[in-house]
């Protein structure tokens, strides 16, 4: 059985947790109550500007705007509170890190809400444009496109989403390696599966065309390729020699 001592730390990591989520969860309850003011706007204008010259946005249900509004809402709430998100996991963990490896991973955790808006804008000013086209392109005489506003938010919302997800990879892998977890000559062996599982995920988070899966597994994949090369020439820390300092 674990001793007392091991007991109460194990106790007061799970209480440091639970308050990180609570506060994440209030965090974004609380950018919830701006953002559905902001949905409005934001509805209007993508339906300005998202949507090409002569295609025209219906709804067929009552509530169908609405529920548009609710996911623009829970989407726009989610990346405004990001930073406060990424500030409090970073509370939880730096407890636990090195002064190395904190000087290391900050810049990764504070850049993690740049990547996100990157692959926002690289979903809503590239991928977008090029679903819409493929979409367009089993038109014909006999056959007209009818989109709903609700499928088309949910749409460029999902794209989106794919987009800023896709964008962390660079920070997770990152992290990931300055905490020892894995290693480069290991990131180099596993490359091929690596790169399979990055064009799968591409693929289950974008709609079925080839052009939209490879322009986001392409930056995945350089993002990959790019951290072999800096951690080529990066030593990790001697962790045990810092930890028997400290307890010295």
């Amino acid at each position: 059985m674990a001793g007392p001592e091991v007991q109460s730390g194990l106790m007061e990591h799970i209480d440091a947790l639970r308050m990180t989520l609570l506060k994440t969860v209030v965090t974004y309850a609380v950018f919830c109550i701006p953002s559905w003011f902001l949905s409005e706007f934001l509805l209007n204008y993508l339906l300005a500007h998202a949507v090409p010259e002569g295609f025209t946005i219906h709804y067929f249900t009552l509530l169908e705007p609405f529920f548009a509004r609710i996911k623009l809402m829970l989407a726009v709430a989610a990346m405004t509170s990001l930073p406060f998100t990424l500030y409090y996991i970073w509370q939880f963990i730096a407890p636990a890190l090195l002064d190395s490896e904190k000087k290391f991973i900050r810049p990764l955790v504070a850049s993690s809400f740049l990547l996100a808006c990157t692959g926002v804008a690289a979903a809503y000013f590239f991928l977008m444009p090029c679903v819409i086209a493929f979409s367009l392109s089993f038109s014909g005489p006999n056959m007209d496109a009818v989109i709903g506003v609700e499928s088309f938010i949910s749409m460029l919302l999902i794209l989106v989403v794919a987009g800023a997800l896709l964008f962390q990879f660079p920070v997770v892998l990152f992290t990931l390696l300055t905490l020892g977890v894995i290693d480069v000559e290991s990131m180099r062996k596993r490359r091929p599966a690596v790169i399979v599982g990055i064009l799968v995920l591409a693929g289950f988070l974008t709609p079925p065309d080839v052009v939209s899966q490879i322009a986001l597994a392409l930056p995945a994949w350089l993002f990959y390729e790019l951290s072999i090369l800096i951690f080529s020439h990066y030593k990790k820390p001697d962790r045990s020699g810092a930890e028997a300092k400290h307890e010295a």
